[in-house]
């Protein structure tokens, strides 16, 4: 059985500052998976983008989505969505 040696300083530093780095690439992922959602992405389109969709739906859910608002959308008729979508055409003209 190999002895147990230790970890030198530098090598300690660099292994915590690489750890810090794959936290906050994480938590950044998470962040940009369900702001994506909450903006009205699906979740099929956000997976295509490198993700599987069990892991889109879980970072949404993390992260507080679906909103209400998201709610609503995926329940209405798609004549709702048209009339939507050209009252928001008729306010920017």
């Amino acid at each position: 059985m190999p002895d147990s040696r230790p970890v030198t300083e530098v090598d300690a530093a660099r292994v915590r500052a690489a750890v810090a780095a794959v936290r906050k690439s994480q938590a950044a992922l998470e962040n940009a998976v369900a702001q994506a959602l909450k903006n009205g992405a699906s979740v099929r389109s956000v997976a295509q983008l490198g993700l599987s969709a069990n892991t889109v739906q879980k970072y949404g859910r993390a992260h507080g989505w679906p909103t209400e608002e998201n709610r609503e959308r995926f329940y209405e008729s798609r004549y709702d969505r048209e009339e939507r979508a050209a009252d928001g055409e008729a306010q920017r003209a």
